[in-house]
């Protein structure tokens, strides 16, 4: 999938499938389940779905703030060339295709902890009222809004390319979260 070219709607339409797919995969796993990690090294499936509910949230937050007239714009967000470059670079690298390992920012990060066993009913909520939000949003003022990444200032992508990173961003955490589950070692209870 190109997530360089997802409209609203295909945005929308993705954020409820991801929701669907995170229930069918992982709403029947119990808290051990959730929580087991195939080493010290990686995350779990709890983990892998905190992350991005955290790096979600921020980004979610970002887009509403460079959304709102009243909030100043930085200057890199007035750097009319930057966006248009680094909002479709930053889409396909975090696309679940692109096989390049990232460090997760500090304020993603999740915790190095077990994870409450609710995290998947929280993390369909969170889909589900996205999907609406973006329901809410005008694409060309989505696609024309320049917004700061929330994790590193000086990268500027429109609104839209934000909703659309978010969206390959939840694909390649969710493929991450599916190989935990595959990993020798995984807890099956009968």
């Amino acid at each position: 999938m190109d997530y360089t070219h997802l409209s609203l709607v295909d945005i929308g339409r993705e954020l409820e499938q991801i929701a669907r797919d995170a229930q069918e995969t992982f709403g029947r796993l119990d808290v051990q389940q959730l929580n087991w990690k195939p080493d010290a090294t990686r995350w779990s499936v709890a983990q892998c779905l905190e992350h991005l509910m955290t790096a979600n949230r921020l980004m979610l937050r970002g887009a509403a703030d460079a959304l709102t007239p009243s909030r100043p714009k930085t200057l890199w967000q007035r750097l009319p060339f930057l966006p248009a470059v680094l909002g479709p670079m930053m889409v396909r690298s975090q696309a679940p295709e692109n096989t390049r390992r990232f460090t997760a920012p500090a304020a993603a990060r999740p915790a190095t902890s077990d994870v409450a066993g609710d995290i998947v009913q929280h993390f369909i909520e969170q889909h589900r009222d996205a999907s609406g939000q973006a329901a809410l949003l005008d694409e060309g003022v989505a696609g024309e809004t320049i917004m700061a990444s929330p994790f590193v200032r000086v990268i500027t992508y429109s609104v839209l390319d934000g909703w659309r990173l978010l969206v390959a961003h939840d694909r390649r955490h969710l493929a991450q979260a599916h190989r935990v589950m595959d990993a020798p070692g995984f807890p099956v209870h009968t």
